[in-house]
């Protein structure tokens, strides 16, 4: 078996383009992923904002948005998306004078929507209840 010099040459001339074409697209894909949100909204603002996430399970989470001037909670669940409360005024931030626990703010505004929800009952928002549709969301 004779190996000649050209096909040494030809090989790397391949392996040499096939590394180029590759970078080629390596480089393209990582410019469009960089400049692909910049180019859309110049100068508008934006208008839904995420102002906290809360995980609830791997699939499941809760979302504290501000459309414009209100805040809306969604639930997000592999069966869909759905409006859980809708607050007029944003929630209250933390001042640098007192800050709060991202995590305590969260489930203190969950409690008050709650609690908002369920003005008319009697019934605790911590006790369980004998209700049919326990653990549904609605």
């Amino acid at each position: 078996m004779s190996t000649h010099p050209d096909m040494w040459i030809e090989f790397a001339k391949s392996f040499g383009m096939l590394f180029a074409v590759l970078a080629f697209f390596l480089i393209a894909l990582y410019l469009v992923r960089k400049f692909s949100g910049r180019f859309g909204n110049k100068g508008s603002m934006a208008l839904i904002k995420v102002l906290s996430v809360h995980h609830l399970s791997p699939k499941e989470k809760l979302i504290l948005v501000s459309v414009q001037e209100e805040s809306i909670l969604i639930g997000i669940s592999p069966a869909g998306i759905s409006s859980l409360a809708r607050f007029d005024k944003l929630p209250e931030t933390a001042t640098a004078s007192a800050p709060l626990d991202p995590a305590k703010g969260f489930q203190n505004l969950l409690k008050k929507s709650l609690l908002k929800g369920r003005e008319g009952q009697t019934m605790p928002v911590g006790s369980d209840s004998s209700d049919s549709g326990k653990g549904e969301v609605s």
